[in-house]
Formats: C-alpha cells, sequence, structure tokens
C-alpha cells in the first residue's frame, strides 16, 4: 500500500487557509458547548438584598449570565492551531474553561457542568473539522 502524503504537506503550506476552515468548526463546538452547560449552570437568587436603611445592596450577576465566548486565537508556531474558549466569568465558576484546540483533544477535562457540555459537543466538533478539512482539500486539489 502506497501512501500520498503530498496533500497533508500542501495544506501545512497554506495554515491560514486550512486554519481559517478550522475556525468556523471550533466555533460552532464551543457555542453548543457552552448553550448547553447552560441548563448545568446554577442560577442564583434576583431577590434584592436591601441594607440596614432599606437601600437596595449592589448585588452581583449571576453565574448563569457570565458564559463568554473568546476566539479565535491562531497558534502559527510548528503545532499550528486555532482556538476558541468558553467559559464563565464569576468567582464562584473559578478557574474553568474549556477550548477546542486542532493539536491536541483533551478528552478528560477537570469535573465541572462544562464538562458534560464539552463532552456532547465533541460529534459536532469532530463533524466540523471533518468538513472542514474535506472543503479545504477540495479547494487545493480541485481535480481529485
Amino acid at each position: 500500500m502506497k501512501l500520498d502524503l503530498s496533500p497533508l504537506l500542501k495544506l501545512r503550506q497554506q495554515p491560514q487557509r486550512v486554519l481559517s476552515n478550522l475556525e468556523t468548526a471550533c466555533y460552532a463546538t464551543v457555542r453548543h458547548a457552552l448553550d448547553l452547560s447552560l441548563f448545568d449552570v446554577p442560577r442564583g437568587d434576583r431577590t434584592p438584598e436591601y441594607d440596614a436603611h432599606g437601600n437596595a445592596k449592589p448585588s452581583e450577576r449571576p453565574l448563569a449570565d457570565t458564559g463568554f465566548l473568546d476566539g479565535p486565537e491562531y497558534h502559527m508556531d510548528r503545532r499550528l492551531s486555532v482556538t476558541w474558549v468558553a467559559g464563565y466569568a464569576h468567582h464562584a465558576a473559578g478557574a474553568i474553561h474549556e477550548g477546542v484546540h486542532w493539536d491536541r483533544d483533551i478528552v478528560d477535562p477537570p469535573p465541572h457542568f462544562l464538562k458534560k457540555a464539552f463532552r456532547r459537543s465533541r460529534t459536532i466538533g469532530r463533524k466540523g473539522v471533518k468538513t472542514a478539512i474535506e472543503q479545504a482539500l477540495k479547494q487545493l486539489f480541485p481535480s481529485k
């Protein structure tokens, strides 16, 4: 069996083009995971608290309202990757975030409410990455 590596080499020679295709798939995965995680996030109480003088105390936003997406971040070093990150910007969330990385697969992230959401979204991510790579190959090799 002979394996032709020239298509893969051509992909690596045009990383920005390929990574921009992968960026869309990574965004879809992270967006889906963040949406799913909202079902597991504690909501908190929206009842205002009052001080001794009857004035409403300022309250911070509930954890569920602090979800964020950040990206894309491109790494053009030897490993070549594109990253999107999802998380919650709240002190109760701690230092949690999840991302989609082309160069490595994080199969066992630390246990928290994003873990379940990313486990459910992993299939969507794999399908999106497969489609993005197929499209890049079709653009680079239209006759094949």
